[in-house]
């Protein structure tokens, strides 16, 4: 019963991890109370395997350690939908792996026993291998971005669509923002790849601004700024491209408020909360490029004056950013520089901007 022993080593050192977790959920009581059950579980046979080893105590530790793996996988995948904390999806990280394997380990060594014959692994040894594996989980629990209380006010924070939507947790934004935020990414995701090719935007009708020497080119189409539709992943009223000389690589569409009379309307402020920032532009001048099209030549000078040749255009249509790539400050992040546009407030205030002041 050697391996049930060893079992009960990685079911206990997983469950004092779980324990670690309640009180970093401390703002959702139901995932509290899971992770509790779950620490007391797992420490509980735990210890019976160690201490009273047997058929039916491996049959135990291997149960809960199945339980615990699914449940993370389940949390980490789609969500738990019946617990509050658990309901939204969230990136791995390394307290929560850390445990998972010390879960797995639980498993293996009793479903597969031959394979601990094999290692002739022993409990001291093994002892040791939790120990390493369980200390680093409790120090970086400290820091860990899922306990939705200690980070709840950091916000932008990075985004890296292949790891998932890190926006849970932000003071001030309701579950209902929170779901209407990750659905409008997630349907941008998909939508916007449409016109991954820029040719292809062009073929439908869309027309450059003339901004791509500032590193990004926005198109439009009038169709879609003049459609009526909020924020539809289908009719972006803009479409944004990365400028690398001949080369535009699509990396966000802009969505446009059409018929919004300024930006604290609550249609706009109650859609997503405080992960939005909603911008205008009321200092660009334009002038008449190539086939009398209108293109963008800068902006106004300290004086509010455009460059000769050129006009201001005060456009007042609030505007907010969905990214599809990586960006560090959010996925709603504005273009920054020229194209970063007024808030309604000051831009140290602004969560939408990363590279004039710090978050």
């Amino acid at each position: 019963m050697r391996h049930v022993r060893l079992a009960g080593i990685f079911s206990i050192a997983s469950g004092l991890i779980h324990g670690a977790a309640v009180g970093m959920h401390g703002e959702h009581p139901t995932a509290a109370r899971t992770f509790a059950v779950l620490a007391i579980a797992q420490m509980t046979v735990g210890l019976a395997g160690l201490l009273a080893p047997s058929r039916a105590v491996r049959n135990l530790v291997a149960l809960v350690g199945v339980v615990s793996v699914v449940g993370w996988v389940v949390a980490k995948t789609v969500g738990i939908g019946f617990i509050d904390g658990l309901d939204i999806t969230e990136s791995i990280q390394a307290t929560d792996l850390l445990c998972a394997i010390l879960a797995t380990l639980s498993v293996v060594v009793t479903v597969v026993p031959r394979a601990v014959d094999h290692l002739e692994l022993s409990p001291l040894p093994a002892t040791a291998m939790a120990v390493i594996l369980t200390v680093p989980a409790l120090f970086t629990a400290t820091g860990h971005t899922h306990e939705h209380g200690a980070t709840a006010s950091n916000w932008p924070r990075p985004y890296f669509p292949g790891t998932g939507l890190d926006i849970s947790g932000v003071k001030g934004v309701s579950k209902e923002q929170e779901s209407r935020a990750r659905r409008l990414v997630a349907d941008t995701q998909r939508d916007l790849m449409r016109w991954s090719d820029y040719r292809v935007a062009e073929r439908e009708g869309w027309t450059s601004i003339g901004d791509q020497r500032t590193g990004y080119e926005h198109f439009v189409n009038v169709s879609t700024i003049l459609d009526g539709r909020f924020l539809d992943s289908k009719h972006p009223e803009s479409i944004v491209y990365k400028v690398y000389g001949k080369t535009k690589i699509l990396v966000s569409a802009m969505y446009m408020a059409e018929g919004m009379k300024s930006l604290d309307d609550p249609v706009l402020t109650d859609y997503a909360g405080p992960l939005f920032q909603w911008h205008v532009h009321d200092n660009l001048c334009w002038s008449l490029g190539e086939g009398f099209r209108p293109s963008i030549t800068g902006i106004t000078d300290e004086n509010g004056k455009c460059p000769s040749g050129s006009r201001r255009a005060n456009v007042q249509i609030p505007m907010i950013h969905v990214w599809v790539v990586p960006h560090p400050c959010g996925p709603f992040a504005a273009v920054e520089g020229l194209a970063e546009g007024q808030a309604a407030v000051p831009q140290n205030q602004r969560v939408d901007i990363c590279g004039s002041h710090s978050h």
